[in-house]
């Protein structure tokens, strides 16, 4: 072996011992990273189903929103060419909303059910919940859901459906969205202001 081979032999083993050390590092810092994301990812330990597993959009024929004490209800139905009205209210709905409103009943989640005791005020319901939802099907059925106190966790709903005897634990953003539509009902008012009276007058 001349000079000229033996410092190429050199140069190769070089060349393999620094691409091994660097296969080592990157392999030590991804076993590391995935170690750190492994603990930071929390487990998952439920999985969130419909309540109305079943029901279609287009299932439901009208919805009602209301307190328990029934000073405060919002209520929209379908007209017989599909579209959504709010009957009683004065202006002009918005559509998607109300559509909004029956497609977040129709998934309305739940993390589990508990077991209910004989008395409900543990749930919530001592002045009977804070929020009745109505959704009347065309076909005739009725479901009625019955919405409690939070729970301890603040995530969670406790809710009534129907007859069923279990208490079933709702997510809490599907019913703030409802109860914020029944405080602030997707309805505009189309009546003139005095700024439209005035052009209309042609002053």
């Amino acid at each position: 072996m001349d000079l000229a081979q033996a410092g190429d032999s050199t140069m190769n083993r070089r060349t393999l011992l620094i691409l091994g050390l660097v296969f080592g590092v990157l392999l030590a810092v991804t076993l590391v990273q995935n170690q750190l994301a492994n603990q930071a990812a929390p487990t998952q330990d439920f999985q969130l189903l419909r309540i109305f597993p079943e029901m279609a959009v287009l299932d439901i024929q009208a919805i009602q929103l209301r307190t328990p004490d029934g000073n405060r209800s919002f209520t929209i139905s379908r007209a017989e060419d599909g579209t959504w009205t709010a009957p009683g209210a004065e202006g002009t709905l918005n559509a998607e909303a109300a559509s909004n409103i029956a497609r977040s009943i129709v998934l309305m989640p739940y993390q589990r059910t508990v077991q209910a005791s004989g008395n409900l005020t543990e749930y919530g319901f001592q002045n009977g919940g804070i929020l009745f939802i109505q959704a009347l099907l065309a076909n005739g059925e009725e479901h009625i859901v019955a919405v409690g106190g939070l729970t301890a966790t603040g995530d969670t709903y406790y809710t009534l459906v129907d007859e069923r005897p279990e208490v079933y634990l709702v997510e809490r953003g599907a019913i703030d969205y409802l109860i914020n539509y029944l405080l602030t009902p997707p309805v505009y008012l189309t009546t003139p202001t005095p700024q439209d009276n005035l052009n209309s007058d042609g002053r």
